[in-house]
């Protein structure tokens, strides 16, 4: 069941612990979802553990960290910022037009499928959507697997580049300032900015005392693909 749900590569790495800790959240939520509406559905292309499926893990090169799903099931899939057909949100808009400042391409479909299929995990801190439960719930449910993805990624010592969007990502402990020079030694880059939503003040906010810059003033895709060549690995083709 759970090898189903997240693929054959993540399932392999995973302790007997770890895969417990998987397994446990998920019937917790299927046995939520018989009262209540819980996003992502499962489907073929959807479900909570969408990204890790779809990513395997020994595929992974770079790491984009979203919040949660979107609160509607027409858009949410499992892959954080990815919507499967529809009108372009605004922080997917900013992005679109963010890559196309960086590397030309012009995007218009919200799908990041093929981004996903290329090694780029999308991975929201929250897993799932609902109604009833606030942000911060939803985030101390799921910080146990979050945890453990995280750290999985952490320890390969293999190229990662790490996209981190807004205070909420750039607070997540395992990417503290004071760890980044240490994780350059084992390939691994962390690339920050503020948030790409208009709410997130994509063109204008700076964090951390200003030690992380605006969205629009970030060249995270850019650089992305010049980090991945410079290590003689494939660059990453954002065209959706």
């Amino acid at each position: 069941m759970l090898k189903d749900l997240i693929g054959e590569s993540w399932y392999n790495v995973l302790s007997d612990d770890e895969k417990k800790c998987f397994e446990e959240k998920f019937e917790i939520i299927s046995e939520k979802r018989k009262e209540q509406e819980i996003l992502p559905y499962e489907a073929e292309n959807s479900g909570i553990y969408h990204a890790l499926n779809i990513t395997p893990f020994d595929k992974v090169k770079v790491l984009i960290m979203g919040q949660d799903p979107y609160p509607n099931k027409e858009d949410a899939h499992g892959l954080a910022f990815s919507k499967l057909s529809g009108k372009i949100p605004a922080s997917l808009k900013n992005i679109f037009e963010k890559i196309k400042e960086d590397t030309g391409v012009n995007n218009v479909s919200g799908n990041l499928t093929p981004w996903a299929k290329q090694g780029v995990l999308l991975l929201n801190r929250a897993l799932t959507f609902s109604k009833n439960e606030s942000l911060a719930v939803r985030n101390k449910f799921w910080l146990p697997v979050i945890d453990i993805i995280i750290n999985k990624l952490l320890e390969r010592k293999k190229t990662l580049i790490i996209i981190l969007w807004g205070n909420p990502a750039n607070d997540i402990e395992q990417f503290s300032f004071e760890k980044e020079e240490e994780y350059k030694k084992n390939n691994i880059y962390i690339l920050r900015s503020s948030h790409p939503s208009n709410m997130g003040n994509a063109k204008n906010s700076v964090l951390k005392d200003g030690k992380i810059g605006a969205f629009t003033q970030t060249p995270n895709f850019r650089l992305t693909n010049e980090i991945l060549k410079s290590l003689g690995e494939k660059e990453i083709n954002w065209q959706t």
